[in-house]
This record gives structure tokens, sequence and C-alpha cells, in this order.
């Protein structure tokens, strides 16, 4: 084998090496954003389920305060009946007694 192909076989195999080496890089920044990738889906899910408990919770609330709401309608409808009936027998009262 002569000097030059000596010459050309180790510039091939340093570009070799070379590009070994990129290749190694590329595989380890794969798996490193691989990684990143897993830890972010992990974290979305995460956010996912909070939002989930946050939002049942936000609906048991709005529940809540629906039926808050009627009942306290209804307070105010019995109170101003209530009210009525009152008056109304409270005024009957002194029409008799005004007649006795």
């Amino acid at each position: 084998m002569s000097q030059r192909d000596s010459l050309a076989t180790d510039e091939r195999l340093h570009a070799l090496e070379e590009e070994a080496e990129r290749v190694r890089l590329l595989w380890a920044a794969s798996r490193k954003y691989n990684f990143d990738l897993h830890v972010l889906e992990s974290k979305v899910q995460d956010a996912e389920d909070r939002l989930e408990t946050v939002a049942s919770q936000a609906q048991k609330m709005a529940d809540i305060v629906t039926d808050q709401w009627i009942q306290i309608q209804r307070l105010e409808q019995a109170l101003h009946i209530t009210q009525f009936l009152l008056g109304w027998t409270a005024f009957h009262s002194l029409d008799i007694a005004f007649l006795l």
C-alpha cells in the first residue's frame, strides 16, 4: 500500500470517526429530548388532572349557589305570604274590634 493510499485511508477513517461522534451526539440529544418530552407530557397530564378537579369543584359550588338561590327565593315568597296574611288578619281584627 502506498503512502498516498495510506493517507486516503487515514482520512476516510478520520471522517468515519467524526461521523460516528456526530451520530453519538445526535443519539444523546435524542435521548435527552425524549426524556424532556416525557417530563413535559407528565406535567401536562398533571395540569389537566388539576384542571379537571378545579372544574368539578367549581361546578359543585355553582350547583350549591343555585340551590341556595332557589331556597332564598322560596323563603322570600313565604315571608311575603306571611306578611300579607298577618296584615290581612290584623286589618280584619281591627274591623271586628271597631264593630264591637
